[in-house]
């Protein structure tokens, strides 16, 4: 099993915390793998001050993955390969280190194809979620609820964090509008890592 610790600033939790939950669904059909197999992979949230504390024990063949946009991500991928970026999102890494940011804010005429972009993520995610329940409701009367927990955990990804079109985008005050599409750019960030490049960067 490999194992992989996420850092992250305070601010960008929310989004360790959501690749750590992607990762443990048990996504994976008869026919194809999601992400990455399941149970391969272990993963753990730490904030930027634990990895500060501990960094001097962690051995070069751990797996980290820095999550956020400050003065040690910036540090961390100033070598790195960079595998994806687009609409202001950006991921890469180097060895068995990896990066994934948002560098800018999308502008207001990209926005719309971004949300585009985004959303075919989501929906992927979203058609997995269904076919996970229903073939979860199918086996109920075999397994007896067996698969219960990871049903649940599914969950979370059509939740707060779904990525969906902004109403009323000339109205909304351009502080928090830009907010609002930094956390859609993340979120859709972290979908397309789990989705796309989460194995290749583990070697899986």
């Amino acid at each position: 099993m490999k194992k992989l610790i996420i850092v992250c600033e305070e601010k960008y939790r929310v989004y360790g915390d959501y690749l750590a939950q992607l990762i443990s669904l048990e996504d994976d059909t008869e026919d194809s793998t999601v992400g990455v197999k399941d149970g391969e992979v272990a993963a753990q949230v730490w904030l930027e001050k634990d990895y500060k504390a501990n960094s001097a024990q962690l051995s070069s063949n751990q797996y980290i993955l820095f999550i956020g946009h400050n003065k040690l991500i910036k540090e961390k991928s100033s070598h790195m390969k960079v595998a994806f970026s687009q609409y202001g999102m950006a991921y890469g890494w180097l060895g068995k280190q990896a990066v994934l940011c948002v560098n800018k804010v999308v502008s207001a005429k990209e926005y719309n194809d971004f949300i585009t972009f985004a959303l075919s993520y989501q929906d992927d995610l979203e058609k997995l979620i269904k076919e996970k329940k229903e073939k979860s409701k199918k086996q109920q009367n075999i397994e007896a609820g067996a698969k219960a927990a990871g049903v649940a955990a599914l969950a979370v990804v059509g939740g707060v964090l779904a990525v969906a079109p902004l109403a009323g985008v000339d109205i909304v005050k351009k502080l928090t509008l830009n907010k609002k599409i930094e956390e859609q750019q993340y979120s859709c960030a972290v979908m397309k890592f789990y989705l796309d490049s989460l194995g290749e960067f583990l070697g899986l």
